[in-house]
């Protein structure tokens, strides 16, 4: 071949291409460099690290992909590909080159605690068992850790009013209070009726005052997230969130916000947003990009404290003696056996977004689940925690309740293409260009309105909503609009041609929309809460289609997150947390409070564990001393 340094671009997964240089030499490869910055962070990075490495090492096309990244794998061996025939080489060669493997060995683990699954529950339920002194292993069937918290939009729920007091209220805002305070207390469930008497005494203290600032308490975040998921399925079994567990969170979830910031989490403090069906503003955004900003850190602490994370390594059994959760049976992706003993086990392996037949399964609340609808979910989010949990004997609770994304993108169900933003700021239009929904309702409102109108729609907004959106750099927005997850245009008139709607129906729209803004009324949809108008040049239109997002159902906990078996009882040594339990977000789940749910209920789990296990010993050691 010709030696020297070829610069290729390779398919990515988030982005329309991944510029590379790949290093030549007469006989073989010297490097691969991936430019990668136009990927999701997190949800690939495993790839740009190990794939290069491989064929390097046995300079060879012949290397196994990235499960859960297979898309950005290959598009690192493409690219080497090409650069490899632009150097007068047959890719052909060297893709069927033998690779020689290492002999797998199996290994037997004792500790304290084994967390099954690395999203954002797990690594918080490892890192708190680990500040309380004690030991931890965790398990994680794909290469890479994050799972379903890497590709989450990144605000964390969190009612707190101090810090919301310096933001003024939006136009509607009051008038949603005003609802909520003239709401009938027989319309709610009694174990609720009495914090909603004094949340409604809250509201109205506030009002009289005349207050301009945002309001917020932990009783409007309780009451929204109650009211928000109670829900009656296609059956007529309706569902709301277990008391206990919807207290525990919203009274703990700001101790959640704190307790991440001492471990690194950096916060954007000049901004309160409402991620889309949220309700409220009281979203906790991270500097750093979506969830990534939380797995980084948390999994740099373990990483810095040489705590065994093993990636690659999928939990198939739980064991079991005498009733008691003992440990966990694993399998590595080359064959070995991992067992892994230990006196306590934390499910938070997540739900079942990604596996749509089990969707189909157990789904109650929607008319149809198709075959081929798109996931916002990780490959990896296939219901292996529930499975384990009822090997058990756990119960399970919800697990008809299926929430669809409803701004998720067409073809790949991810979340961040496109310009997101809160939903006060945006305009959702069907493909004749009308608005067809009040665009700050619950995420089940706006994913059936789109289904009603064809599935496919648009989120339509201008040059300001740059200010609170997402993936906004003009290098960014370019890429975007040539992959076509993006659309822009110096007129109203010119976007409506670029996707195919009736250039004078759009601007109606988008005029009578801009009067409802200045009014702070909306007489079509009665959108409760403004913000931005759309004026400024250029103008912007991201096509959006509801995907699988969260599977609201999972195993039965108490508020110390024991998992309990059909007659109620706690299954000795086996907890959960996250998206793997259920009973919290029953019918729908409020944008911003998984992130809320993980990181509350997943220090929960450690240290509810840690306790019983310090209790187990203390028992023992007396029985020793007798």
């Amino acid at each position: 071949m010709k030696a020297g340094t070829y610069h290729v671009k390779a398919k990515g997964h988030g982005s329309s291409f991944m510029p590379m240089e790949v290093t030549i030499d007469q006989d073989r490869i010297v490097s691969v460099q991936v430019d990668a910055k136009g990927e999701t962070k997190g949800v690939a990075d495993e790839v740009f690290k190990r794939v290069p490495q491989a064929i390097v090492d046995g300079q060879t096309l012949n290397v196994d992909t990235v499960a859960g990244a297979t898309i950005s794998s290959h598009g690192v061996i493409d690219g080497v590909a090409q650069a490899i025939k632009q150097a007068g080489g047959d890719p052909a060669q060297w893709q069927t080159k033998a690779v020689n493997k290492s002999q797998a060995q199996d290994q037997e683990l004792t500790t304290d605690v084994v967390v099954v699954g690395a999203g954002g529950a797990g690594l918080a339920a490892a890192v708190k068992t680990v500040e309380l002194g004690h030991q931890v292993v965790v398990l994680e069937k794909f290469p890479q850790i994050g799972g379903n918290t890497t590709r989450a939009g990144g605000p964390l729920n969190a009612a707190d009013p101090v810090w919301q007091k310096e933001f003024h209220d939006l136009p509607g805002e009051k008038e949603t209070l005003t609802e909520l305070m003239n709401l009938s207390v027989d319309e709610i469930d009694p174990e609720y009726q009495a914090d909603f008497r004094q949340l409604q005494a809250q509201i109205k203290e506030y009002l009289a005052s005349g207050a301009d600032y945002l309001f917020d308490s932990v009783l409007l975040h309780e009451i929204q997230t109650y009211l928000g998921g109670k829900r009656t399925d296609l059956k007529g079994n309706t569902i709301y969130g277990k008391y206990p567990l919807v207290h525990k969170l919203v009274a703990n979830v700001l101790d959640s916000v704190h307790w991440l910031q001492k471990l690194g989490v950096e916060f954007d403090q000049t901004e309160v947003t409402e991620p889309v069906g949220g309700l409220w503003r009281r979203g906790h955004k991270p500097v750093e990009p979506m969830g990534y900003a939380f797995i980084h850190v948390l999994g740099d602490w373990l990483a810095q404290r040489q705590v065994p994370v093993l990636t690659e390594t999928k939990a198939q059994h739980l064991l079991m003696e005498h009733g008691q959760v003992v440990g966990v049976q694993a399998q590595k992706v080359d064959g070995s056996q991992v067992t892994v003993h230990a006196k306590a086990v934390i499910l938070t392996a997540g739900g079942f977004g990604a596996n749509t037949k089990m969707v189909q399964q157990y789904n109650t609340y929607w008319s149809a689940i198709d075959d081929d609808i798109a996931t916002t979910n990780s490959p990896a989010i296939t219901g292996d925690g529930i499975q384990l949990g009822t090997e058990a004997g756990a119960d399970l609770v919800g697990m008809g309740f299926i929430q669809l994304m409803p701004v998720s993108d067409p073809v790949t169900g991810e979340l961040f293409t496109g310009l997101q933003t809160p939903p006060a700021n945006f305009i959702m239009v069907n493909q004749a260009g009308k608005r067809f929904v009040n665009e700050f309702a619950e995420r089940d409102t706006l994913a059936k309105a789109a289904i009603d109108n064809g599935g496919l729609f648009y989120l339509i907004a201008d040059d300001k909503i740059k200010e609170t959106a997402y993936n906004t750099s003009q290098e960014s927005i370019d890429a975007q609009v040539a992959a076509g997850t993006l659309y822009r245009d110096d007129t109203l008139a010119g976007l409506a041609k670029q996707v195919e709607m009736d250039p004078a129906t759009l601007v109606e729209t988008i005029d009578k929309y801009n009067s409802y803004v200045e009014q702070e009324n909306d007489p079509e949809f009665h959108k409760n809460v403004f913000g931005l108008k759309c004026v400024q040049a250029p103008f912007y239109a991201t096509p959006r289609k509801p995907a699988i997002h969260h599977t609201m159902g999972g195993l039965v906990i108490d508020d110390q997150a024991h998992v309990l078996n059909g007659q109620g009882q706690v299954i000795s040594g086996l907890y959960s947390a996250g998206e793997n339990a259920g009973g919290l977000h029953a019918g729908n789940r409020l944008g911003g409070n998984s992130l809320a749910d993980i990181f509350t209920f997943g220090r929960i789990a450690a240290e509810t564990a840690v306790s019983d296990k310090v209790a187990v010993d203390t028992n023992a050691s007396a029985s020793v001393h007798e």
